[in-house]
């Protein structure tokens, strides 16, 4: 009985001790599990985070490369690239800050959503200002292309214009020339034609109270002086209405003029210089030697002495003469 009773103790501890490492088995067995099952959870954030690192790099450089494309000879566009690669880089940096922390992996893949967002944003924005510049350069390089075309175009309008203002210059100093050259030619050939008077000679009378003219040669007697003079012939010369303008000249060197009775002013060719005159006479000249006679009633008593008489014939003096009143 004390042999079967002891039978029965070792087999209850036994059975206790078979329990006891049973359920040591079990919770060994299951807190395994539990670690296999947070190393196995562990390991997909782990994974997770390097997936999204992996993102977050890949986005980065692609948006950087993108950028870089743009790159160009335009300073201002090249600045703004540079700006848009420190936004993106400081956007890495912080979303770098969130895979610190596998709980916030869902925040950094939702800024790597707007990073990739902003980098394709502004890289639209930079490829249209890249547009527009290479619009704007190449209206430019024609704008300069037009310009140099005018500029050519008017330095060969201002060769010309150069040419024929040297023209011009040759012209006008030829033409001068020929002008000068037709006057002289043309005042020769007024000089030759000029009809030259001789014979030039001058009475003095007293006009009576019937009328009828007596010859006198004292000034204080005379009240009408009587000049005749001779047209010479001249081949040269057409014949037609010829002027004849006659110059008294008393003794103190006036000349005897008054407009109300024909006296007036011509240019003496010669010289140049304004001749008075006392009294003109038309004459039709027919080409042959002819005697032609005018007078002349002074509203004034003539001063005795010398006296000069000079006829002009064509703006030349044609002939002169002297006559003396006692």
């Amino acid at each position: 009985m004390s042999q079967k009773n002891s039978q029965t103790q070792l087999i209850a501890v036994a059975s206790i001790t078979i329990l006891a490492l049973l359920g040591i088995i079990g919770w060994l067995y299951y807190n395994n599990t539990q670690q296999d099952k947070l190393i196995e959870k562990h390991k997909m954030e782990i994974d997770e985070a390097a997936q999204v690192k992996a993102e977050l790099e890949k986005e980065y450089y692609e948006a950087l490369a993108d950028l870089e494309e743009l790159r160009g000879d335009n300073t201002e566009l090249n600045a703004m690239i540079e700006t848009q690669k420190e936004e993106l880089k400081k956007q890495k940096d912080q979303i770098s800050g969130l895979l610190s922390s596998r709980k916030n992996l869902a925040a950094a893949r939702e800024e790597i959503k707007m990073l990739k967002e902003q980098a394709e944003s502004a890289l639209a924005e930079l490829s249209k200002l890249r547009e527009e510049n290479e619009m704007l350069a190449a209206n430019n390089q024609k704008l300069t292309e037009e310009k140099d075309i005018l500029t050519d175009e008017v330095n060969s309008q201002r060769e010309m214009n150069d040419e024929l203002l040297t023209v011009k210059a040759a012209l006008i100093e030829e033409k001068e020339g020929l002008t000068e050259e037709k006057d002289m030619l043309s005042k020769k050939v007024t000089r030759a034609s000029v009809i030259n008077v001789t014979d030039i000679d001058v009475q003095g009378y007293k006009l009576k109270s019937s009328g009828k003219e007596v010859k006198r040669g004292a000034a204080k007697n005379v009240d009408l002086l009587k000049i005749c003079f001779k047209a010479n012939e001249n081949v040269v010369s057409d014949p037609g209405n010829e002027e004849f303008y006659v110059r008294i000249i008393n003794p103190t060197g006036e000349t005897i003029q008054v407009e109300s009775l024909g006296s007036g002013v011509i240019t003496n060719i010669e010289s140049g210089d304004e001749v008075a005159f006392t009294k003109a006479k038309e004459l039709m000249y027919t080409g042959t030697d002819a005697m032609s006679c005018l007078s002349w009633q002074s509203e004034n008593e003539l001063e005795k002495g010398l006296y000069a008489v000079e006829v002009y014939n064509k703006g030349y003096l044609a002939g002169k003469s002297t006559f003396k009143l006692n």
